[in-house]
C-alpha cells in the first residue's frame, strides 16, 4: 500500500496523462468542494504531520468509543474531541463556521439517511477494529488487512458515485430553477440498509461465544 501511495502521488507531481483526449489515469473535480485543495507539497507535508501523530497517538473514534464503554478509558476519544475543539475554533476565527446542515459544502438535510449512512460506517468500523483513520494509518504502517479496507474504500467511493448510489448535496433555489433537497437517491438508500443487514449478519455469524 505504501508503494501504490508513492507511485499515486509521483502521477500527481508528474502531472502524467494516459490519453490526451480523456485524461488519465487520475481525474480531478472541476468543480464544488472536491475541486479545491492545497498546494501538493503543502498537502503532503500536513498529511505527513497529521499521520504521525495519529500513529504515534494510535488514534482511532470507534476504538475511543469502545475502550470508554469497556473500560472506561477515554484516551483516544480526547483525541477527537481535541480535533473537533480545533476545527471548530478555526471556522469560527476564518469565518465559514454554519450552524446545522443548511448552507454547508455536499451536506444534505434527509437526517435519517445521514443517521442510518454513519450508522454502516461506525458498525463497519467496529468490526473491523478501527475506524477509516485508523485503517489507514495501519496500511501505512504495512497491515495487509488495513491496506484491503482502504482499497476496498477507494473502490467502494467509486462505486457508489459511478452507479448512482451516492447522496447528492442539497441545491437552494437559484435563475428560475427550484430547489434541491438532496440525499440519497432511491438506489442508495437501498444499499445503506443492505449493507447495514449484511454487517449485522456477519457480526452475528462471527461473534464469540
Amino acid at each position: 500500500m505504501p508503494l501504490l501511495m508513492v507511485f499515486f502521488l509521483y502521477l500527481a507531481f508528474k502531472g502524467l496523462v494516459f490519453d490526451p483526449k480523456t485524461g488519465g489515469p487520475l481525474f480531478f473535480s472541476k468543480e464544488g468542494p472536491g475541486s479545491m485543495f492545497a498546494p501538493l507539497a503543502i498537502s503532503l507535508a500536513a498529511g505527513l504531520i497529521v499521520g504521525l501523530l495519529a500513529q504515534r497517538t494510535r488514534l482511532c473514534l470507534s476504538g475511543g468509543i469502545r475502550d470508554f464503554i469497556l473500560i472506561r478509558d477515554n484516551y483516544l476519544l480526547l483525541g477527537f474531541l481535541g480535533i473537533f475543539l480545533g476545527a471548530l475554533a478555526l471556522n469560527i476565527y476564518f469565518g465559514f463556521f454554519k450552524a446545522g446542515f443548511s448552507g454547508q459544502p455536499i451536506a444534505h438535510s434527509m437526517h435519517i439517511w445521514n443517521f442510518l449512512g454513519l450508522f454502516l460506517v461506525g458498525i463497519t468500523a467496529t468490526l473491523l477494529g478501527g475506524c477509516p483513520l485508523r485503517q489507514l494509518v495501519l496500511s501505512g504502517e504495512g497491515d495487509t488487512d488495513a491496506a484491503s479496507v482502504v482499497l476496498g474504500m477507494i473502490v467502494g467511493a467509486a462505486f457508489c458515485h459511478n452507479f448512482l448510489l451516492a447522496s447528492a448535496p442539497a441545491k437552494a433555489a437559484a435563475a428560475g430553477m427550484p430547489a434541491v433537497a438532496g440525499g440519497p437517491g432511491i438506489y442508495g438508500q437501498i444499499a445503506c440498509i443492505v449493507g447495514i443487514i449484511v454487517m449485522v449478519c456477519i457480526g452475528w455469524a462471527f461473534r464469540e461465544e
